[in-house]
């Protein structure tokens, strides 16, 4: 390789060299026995086997205990899945518990059977969110809306059962020993509304998590079982549980009367489809006129079609309505 082709892709070090040259002073002169570039080289291989000298040394120096003192890493994954494992059995335990002491009705088998239920409308959403195909997208709007409805109507549920119970929302500034009544109170309204808020914005997906206690984000680190961020996760769970039971029964009331629902559908369907035939045909004669036409099409797949499944569903159904009974 000529020094001109070695300036070119390597010039940027003589750029940084001249930086810590003091103003006027020359630049060092090459060895002429050496090139700059082989001088390079041979002190950086020099630099390599001194390290993998020393780190030889020091494993030698070690002691025949040292070695059998370090885990693999496999050991080590391996003991953090068995945490893992651990604090989702041990929070697992204390949501069913919950759901015992609450009287909500849900047992073990009723979660597992709701966590698959919610799988599957996790799979539903993410094919037919933002898709232009008639029966993925309705598929996912009418999911969402009933997302949206449930997660409401199980917050307020749970609010209610914990009143009920003569339980209060978890104090998460309990061991503060100065802490006022009315702060305590205000600290427990805050952390409800919080909880409210990103409960309602959960998918299917976490929401089948997060109903047998499983938070991702936690890994082994969960808090200690009985502290206020724990027994506050248990009754997210609690929450889940109560969601995923109005979901089940939202779908299966659809399920039963999916005749008399597809034709309402289709009914509301049909006018859009009429625009969208006449604009196919050449009746429209703008760019605007289109986006018209498309914007509401997708109205009725993404508001109409979900409002009308949503308003059958709740005139059938009294826990739709919020009515729950004892």
């Amino acid at each position: 390789m000529s020094d001109k082709a070695d300036a070119g892709r390597l010039g940027f070090l003589a750029s940084l060299a001249r930086l810590f040259r003091a103003k006027g002073e020359a630049p060092p002169q090459p060895d002429p026995q050496v090139g700059g570039l082989a001088k390079l080289e041979a002190d950086f291989e020099m630099a390599l086997r001194g390290l993998r000298e020393k780190v030889a040394e020091q494993a030698a120096t070690a002691g025949p205990g040292a070695a059998a003192n370090r885990r693999s890493a496999a050991e080590v994954a391996a003991e953090r899945e068995h945490r893992i494992d651990e604090c989702h059995r041990a929070i697992r335990e204390d949501i069913e518990r919950m759901h015992s002491r609450l009287g909500t009705g849900l047992s073990p088998t009723d979660l597992d059977s709701i966590g698959a239920l919610l799988r599957d409308l996790d799979a539903d959403a993410t094919e037919g969110k933002d898709s232009h195909a008639l029966m993925p997208r309705l598929r996912y709007s009418v999911a969402n809306r009933f997302r949206l409805e449930s997660g409401a109507l199980a917050v307020a549920r749970l609010v209610a059962l914990l009143r009920r119970a003569n339980l209060e929302w978890p104090d998460p500034i309990h061991h503060d020993p100065h802490a006022k009544p009315e702060e305590i109170e205000s600290s427990r309204r805050r952390r409800l509304a919080e909880m409210r808020e990103s409960f309602l914005a959960q998918d299917f997906k976490r929401t089948a998590e997060r109903m047998v206690g499983i938070v991702r984000a936690w890994g082994a680190d969960y808090p200690a079982r009985g502290s206020p961020l724990w027994e506050e996760s248990v009754l997210e769970g609690a929450a889940g549980g109560i969601r995923g039971q109005l979901l089940k029964d939202f779908v299966e009331l659809v399920d039963r009367d999916r005749d008399l629902v597809l034709s309402r559908t289709e009914a509301a369907i049909g006018k859009e489809l009429a625009a969208l035939q006449t604009a196919v045909a050449g009746g429209v004669h703008s760019i605007e006129q289109a986006n018209t036409v498309v914007a509401s099409s997708l109205h009725a797949l993404d508001e109409v079609v979900p409002e009308l499944v949503w308003q059958h569903v709740r005139s059938l159904l009294p826990r739709a309505r919020g009515e729950f009974g004892s």
